[in-house]
């Protein structure tokens, strides 16, 4: 059944989502987009995902009793990781408990050596005496002389003396890196933004900053429209070999998908383009590549070559994109072979080298890249997940948008949360995992991920489970979750015996990796002090669903297992706000290990041992 929802509203930010009552604040939150601060892995003890109920009821939790005074939890203060949405509400989101934060970029790295902060792009408004004979000064070293060491290019040294003396030499300079690319009559030191991108193989996601206060003024999010050329790195790569028009073809389609974010984007925040300085991008090296351009093709054998490692800092117009005419795009380093430069951008957003003791980050998507760092050293490793985390090849898959079930309970019968409050017609990642942890919870699906017929099935099983099995037309099983009562027009949305399979093999391929990062580390399951979870996808998944199904080790205690969010996109984002995050990136970049796991003489193994869901 589906379940009646509640409408949640995150302040400031204006997000609303819906979900069912008894829905933890901070699992709504990451359904909004938005990932609260859990250092305790949500265990209500260190209290940095502090959040005010400013409309709606919602009792405060023991933990919280022992936080807050009288006064605070009057005021409606409450902890995101205890605290259960059951009525209507409006939530607000300080800034300081949000994961990837501007203050997180200003967090001191050392006592008394704080981070340097500041984008590559910077503005300076000015008023400059206007040339004399006695003071004839060139015009590009008069503005030097306000605003510190510059330089031009040709083709804006061409048009300077009409802006400065269009302007009563009363304006705002705008700089790169020492190099000016513009000067704007009037003072726009206020109007200076940025936009980051996660260009993901299923998925893109965008967000518009302001580069003066850090403030994230829009998102957007989309399928990546190269899914119609294949839905993996190597059906794209094969793609472009197949002609020279290809690659442009590929090219064309994902610059027109960034294009088309960007104005939707520009709309929600009511900007001008030509204010936008600068893009930030992190994806995989494969679709860096395709970004770019650049031909994939020595991606698609062995050894796997990428063009380029180092990041990369070119005009935005050389990529099609249409932001500020000198504005510049900035892609970051990857590491090696298929672990690229959303890696990169979620090693940087955790900090994962300053972290202690042994720590494994997992992103989870179609490409699952799988980062171990331990003794001052990192390992990396990229594995073909397949999408099914984002719903496709899945019977009844889709991605998490209105209409798509996110989450399932399997207890007196089904209860289903639905993205938007609206009629079912899909099923996405996180409420597969759901489905699956509980169909083997229930006898229903065996450890071998074999769907059990009717006649199989436990005796112990609830009726109102037991009537939901049936035989297809082909005499294989299925789980019906919703839809299909007569009369009604609503899509029938059941679990098939190959949905099981392409979960097994997309759950296979990342615990495969992680136990070959750990064996060569020489690192024990129990010796992890963190478990970070990335990705989209993954800030949604239920903890110990992922470990029924095996996704994750079942040895680490759930307190370890901490949610960083779209860790990529983060990371973009500091990308754009910090130079010092840039050089931070490269040298993370040089320092990871790449581990081929395909090289790996125990890989087949460990990957069909991998395919068996844990016993209970």
């Amino acid at each position: 059944m589906q379940d009646q929802q509640i409408r949640v509203v995150f302040e400031p930010h204006g997000r609303a989502v819906f979900v069912l009552p008894g829905t933890k604040i901070i699992e709504a939150a990451a359904r909004a987009g938005l990932t609260v601060e859990t250092p305790c892995g949500g265990q209500g003890t260190c209290g940095k995902c502090r959040v005010q109920i400013t409309q709606g009821a919602c009792e405060p939790c023991k933990p919280a009793r022992e936080i807050f005074d009288e006064r605070q939890l009057a005021e409606g203060w409450r902890l995101a990781c205890q605290a259960a949405i059951c009525d209507t509400a409006v939530v607000h989101i300080p800034q300081g408990s949000l994961f990837a934060g501007r203050h997180q970029i200003l967090a001191e790295r050392q006592a008394g050596a704080a981070e340097e902060v500041q984008p590559a792009v910077r503005k300076v408004y000015v008023e400059l005496p206007a040339a004399t004979l006695q003071d004839s000064a060139a015009d590009l070293q008069r503005l030097a002389a306000a605003t510190g060491e510059l330089k031009a290019d040709l083709s804006l040294l061409r048009r300077l003396p009409e802006l400065l003396r269009a302007a009563d030499f009363k304006g705002t300079a705008v700089l790169t890196d020492r190099r000016l690319i513009d000067f704007e009559a009037g003072d726009t030191s206020s109007q200076c933004y940025g936009v980051a991108f996660d260009v993901g193989t299923t998925t893109v996601v965008g967000s518009l900053l302001d580069l003066c206060s850090g403030e994230e003024l829009a998102l957007a999010a989309r399928m990546n429209p190269q899914v119609s050329f294949g839905d993996d790195v190597l059906s794209r790569i094969k793609h472009t070999s197949e002609a020279p028009a290809k690659l442009a073809e590929m090219n064309h389609t994902i610059i027109r998908a960034v294009e088309e974010m960007i104005d939707t984007m520009c709309a929600e925040a009511k900007i001008q383009r030509k204010c936008i300085y600068e893009v930030a991008f992190s994806g995989n090296t494969t679709m860096e590549h395709l970004l770019c351009g650049l031909d994939p093709a020595q991606l698609g054998q062995v050894p796997f070559v990428p063009v380029h490692a180092r990041g990369l800092i070119v005009p935005a117009a050389e990529l099609g994109i249409a932001i500020h005419p000198r504005g510049a795009a900035y892609i970051f380093p990857v590491i090696g072979g298929f672990v690229g430069g959303d890696t990169v951008a979620g090693m940087l957003a955790t900090r994962l080298d300053e972290q202690d003791g042994a720590v494994l980050m997992v992103d989870i998507g179609t490409n699952g890249e799988i980062v171990l760092a331990y003794d001052g050293k990192i390992l990396a490793a990229s594995t073909a997940a397949g999408p099914a985390f984002e719903g496709a090849r899945i019977s009844c898959g889709m991605r998490a948008t209105t209409g798509a079930i996110e989450k399932v309970l399997l207890k007196d019968g089904v209860h289903c949360s639905v993205i938007g409050n609206a009629d079912p017609v899909g099923l996405c990642g996180s409420a597969l995992v759901d489905v699956a942890a509980d169909l083997l919870r229930q006898g229903i699906v065996s450890p071998t991920g074999r769907l059990l017929k009717p006649d199989d099935l436990p005796d112990s099983l609830p009726d109102a489970l037991r009537d939901r099995v049936f035989l297809d037309e082909q005499g294989q099983p299925e789980f019906l979750l919703a839809g299909g009562a007569p009369g009604k027009n609503q899509p029938r949305l059941s679990i098939k015996q190959r949905d099981i399979r392409e979960l097994q093999l997309a759950t296979g391929a990342i615990r495969a990796g992680i136990s070959i990062l750990l064996r060569q580390a020489g690192v024990r399951t129990a010796d992890l002090q963190r478990v970070l979870i990335a990705g989209g996808f993954g800030s949604f998944i239920r903890r110990s669903n992922a470990q029924r199904i095996g996704l994750l080790p079942a040895e680490v205690d759930h307190q370890k297992i901490l949610y960083v969010g779209n860790a990529s996109l983060n990371g973009a984002k500091w990308a754009l706000l910090s130079t010092a995050a840039r050089k931070q990136a490269e040298q993370l970049a040089r320092k990871a290990e790449h581990v081929q796991l395909s090289n790996d003489p125990q890989f087949q193994t460990e990957f069909a041992e991998a395919m068996i869901f844990p016993e209970k």
